[in-house]
């Protein structure tokens, strides 16, 4: 786990409002103003929330401007267009397929298409490396840096069988996002390592060539039917607008279920996750926009890095309802919703 640096303690002093006002008074008496330009997936969440929380608490003065893709991809060209029209001091992206389609792959990036001259941050997204939107953490983009938000799936795998044996996971995918399939390719990889089978269904697609919300149920009864002792589940937007519906499937098959992010544990019926809170992750981001903007440092500067403390969420209803009770040894350390 990489840990944060005398910079990401100043970060927190600075959430916490426990900064010298000195630095304080400098953000306060800058006579420009700064615009950042964000573009989110699906709506306003915790994230973005963070983010432009910590900028407003460090009183920078900034004007925001949000655009909402609502999970289509085809509004993102426009998005761009316009940011490259108004000039913005930074641009903001959540998500994986945001940033992508924004900042373009490596090796297929076209500076007609893609955001390629202004300073820019991303936010959630699972795997900035594998993905192809940086070439290695520690050499983000000259314009685009960011931060990991997904604790290493080793990690998550090693503290889910830490609850309970793992003989054989099971994963119910959308295959049109790269984020699960990146996501089952490395649990497949950990399993050869930590001695268990991995079970992996996509999602079947419909008449319209999306994933088919009412397959998600038949998949996870699926997954039991062939042995599954844990449903283990990747970051994915689909997934998530649908948590719902997937962790109740999950739980009334008898199947208990693990996360990396939040909400399936928090807002749905997921068991248990290790997960780094969104708000604190856009809080980071928000950190690096102002050394950014307000140190003059460049984003190719700032090291991609995740949160240096994670959270283990057990949703004790989920727990009663499997009679699937964490160990002991968790009990302390764990967070009860």
């Amino acid at each position: 786990m990489t840990r944060l640096t005398r910079r990401d303690v100043v970060a927190a002093m600075a959430a916490a409002g426990t900064l010298p006002m000195a630095r304080k008074a400098r953000a306060q008496t800058s006579e420009r103003r700064y615009t950042v330009y964000m573009i989110t997936w699906r709506g306003w969440e915790d994230a973005s929330q963070g983010f432009r929380d910590y900028l407003e608490r460090r009183n920078l003065p900034i004007d925001f401007v949000i655009r909402d893709c609502e999970q289509s991809a085809a509004a993102i060209p426009d998005f761009v267009a316009e940011a490259k029209s108004l000039a913005p001091d930074l641009v903001y992206t959540w998500g994986t397929t945001t940033a992508l389609n924004v900042f373009g792959r490596l090796g297929e990036v076209d500076p007609e298409r893609h955001i390629t001259d202004i300073p820019s941050v991303f936010n959630i997204v699972s795997t900035p490396v594998d993905g192809g939107l940086v070439e290695a953490l520690d050499r983000p983009r000259a314009y685009l840096t960011g931060a990991l938000y997904l604790v290493p799936v080793e990690t998550q795998l090693r503290t889910m069988s830490s609850y309970a044996p793992v003989t054989r996971v099971g994963m119910v995918y959308n295959e049109l996002e790269a984020n699960s399939r990146l996501t089952v390719a490395e649990v497949e990889a950990q399993g050869l390592l930590q001695g268990f089978a991995t079970l992996a269904f996509p999602v079947p697609l419909g008449p319209d060539g999306a994933p088919a919300v009412g397959a998600l149920g038949g998949e996870v009864a699926r997954l039991k039917d062939e042995g599954a002792d844990w449903l283990y589940i990747p970051p994915d937007s689909f997934l998530n607008v649908n948590r719902e519906l997937l962790t109740a499937a999950a739980r009334d098959a008898g199947l208990p279920s693990f996360a990396g992010a939040e909400n399936f544990i928090r807002a749905a019926h997921g068991l248990v996750g290790l997960v780094s809170r969104y708000y604190n992750v856009g809080q980071y981001v928000g950190y690096l926009a102002e050394q950014i903007l307000i140190d003059g440092r460049m984003p190719g500067e700032l090291p991609i890095r995740n949160l240096d403390r994670f959270s283990l969420i057990v949703n004790m209803a989920t727990a009663h309802r499997l009679r699937f009770y964490p160990p002991l040894s968790m009990l302390s350390i764990a967070e009860f919703v």
